[in-house]
């Protein structure tokens, strides 16, 4: 009872669509009070409203990025900000950055142009970004995006070698969020053939180091404290980082649950399997683009245990399944997600039908991925 309690608190509530409101609103997926000319949201929001005729889509305004600029007060690490960085902050509240944190964009610009290390993860991930919507080979980092994101990681690691102020630790959550992008989107070769597990690169897989060491950042940081930035992501967070209950596992395909031996006495302490089919179970169901379906997609690496990222290690054949299960429901809905996802799906593909090709759980479980959701 109480745990139903729980879940009919986390519950957003219903509002009644607003169809004349603004494309902001509409992109952010919340109800627009529809004032002209300029709505509530997009001013708490921190961007112009796009019922101005010279305004686009969450478009942040110059005068916020040069007043921000001009309150930096960090001398310790300049940076100097030329006019492709100008243009990238520009569209900081577009694409790029609403579907990463939904926060007040003058807050997160005020932070960035304060803290380097914090600027140079958001203009890597937006290099990134800008690199995945257009024309540039994606297989590479472009020479501005890796220079963002070296420089980023190495201010940020001297950051962590000394004491960590409570003034910063929102700050130090952002760079985590956006430098964990960062090692997601790197490294990723142009072809399965040359792509983890068919080549055991250990190099590979630094985007999961780097999962588990955010988890050391958010006990460290402690974004839900009160007076943080993030109070307003709750909802979200507790989604990705609360432990779950051990409880039977419903909307999992039967064929699944046997092939991890999951049972109702499983839990996350006597099956390796159990967090990670827990946590794929609700992606089986046709979600909805937002940002509950991110929170319930990353919850799968947030939440990760240590028993399942060994086997991943070890190539284990069950955990590879389940990785490739995740890889197909997630690439739909998050950008950042989709180059390495499409591709290390083929590779770990490819790498059963090599290896478990006698192994007729999982190759019909394979099968029923590529045709689409197993039954």
């Amino acid at each position: 009872m109480a745990g139903s309690s729980a879940d009919t608190s986390r519950r957003r509530k219903f509002h009644r669509k607003s169809r004349l409101g603004c494309s902001n609103c509409k992109l952010r997926r919340v109800k627009c009070d529809e004032t002209k000319p300029e709505c509530k949201n997009c001013r708490s929001y921190g961007v112009l409203c796009s019922y101005r005729s010279n305004a686009g889509d969450l478009h942040v305004p110059r005068e916020v990025i040069t007043s921000a600029s001009a309150a930096s007060s960090d001398t310790t690490d300049s940076l100097e900000l030329d006019g492709q960085c100008v243009m990238s902050l520009m569209r900081l509240g577009t694409q790029t950055a609403v579907s990463i944190l939904d926060l007040d964009q003058r807050d997160v610009l005020q932070q960035a142009l304060s803290t380097p290390y914090l600027m140079h993860a958001i203009l890597a991930v937006s290099a990134i970004h800008d690199r995945y919507r257009g024309n540039i080979p994606i297989a590479g980092p472009t020479r501005r995006e890796a220079y963002h994101s070296s420089q980023g990681a190495s201010l940020f690691n001297r950051k962590l070698s000394g004491p960590i102020p409570p003034q910063d630790r929102d700050t130090l959550w952002m760079a985590a969020t956006y430098l964990g992008i960062v090692a997601f989107c790197s490294n990723i070769p142009e072809t399965p053939e040359e792509c983890w597990p068919l080549k055991p690169d250990p190099s590979h897989l630094d985007w999961l180091r780097m999962t588990e060491a955010k988890m050391a950042i958010w006990e460290l940081a402690n974004p839900l404290q009160p007076g943080s930035l993030f109070r307003s992501m709750a909802d979200e967070f507790n989604e990705m980082y609360t432990p779950l209950p051990t409880a039977p596992i419903e909307g999992a395909p039967p064929a699944l649950l046997h092939l991890c031996h999951i049972t109702s006495c499983s839990s996350a302490t006597n099956n390796p399997y159990y967090t990670a089919v827990r946590l794929l179970a609700p992606l089986f169901n046709n979600m909805k683009p937002g940002t509950l379906a991110r929170s319930k997609i990353l919850s799968f690496t947030s939440q990760m245990q240590k028993s399942f990222r060994a086997l991943l290690y070890e190539r284990d054949p069950v955990a590879l399944l389940l990785l490739a299960l995740w890889y197909e429901k997630s690439r739909p809905h998050v950008w950042w997600l989709r180059h390495r996802s499409t591709i290390e799906y083929q590779a770990i593909t490819l790498y059963l039908r090599r290896c478990q090709s006698e192994n007729g759980a999982i190759m019909g479980l394979l099968s029923e991925i590529v045709q689409g959701s197993p039954r």
